[in-house]
């Protein structure tokens, strides 16, 4: 994939699109349009949400469901 502010090509692996996201913020933010810049740190803060939320689970476990002792039946 190649860059579409410069010449700079990226190989096409599983970190592709965070690659390209991380080259464009360092070289080329300055000169992203308004709405494209409004993109960009939307995406930002997803990607931010999406590390933190993984790290969540791996330290809590792969479960989504958490269970409360207080509301179960056992004793």
């Amino acid at each position: 994939m190649k860059c579409k502010y410069c010449d700079e090509t990226f190989t096409e692996d599983d970190d592709l699109v965070l690659n390209y996201f991380e080259h464009t913020k360092i070289n080329h933010y300055e000169s992203l349009s308004d709405e494209d810049r409004i993109m960009h740190d939307i995406r930002e803060n997803m990607i931010k949400s999406k590390i933190n939320h993984d790290k969540f689970k791996k330290e809590t476990g792969d479960s989504d469901l958490f269970f409360n002792s207080n509301d179960s039946d056992t004793v």
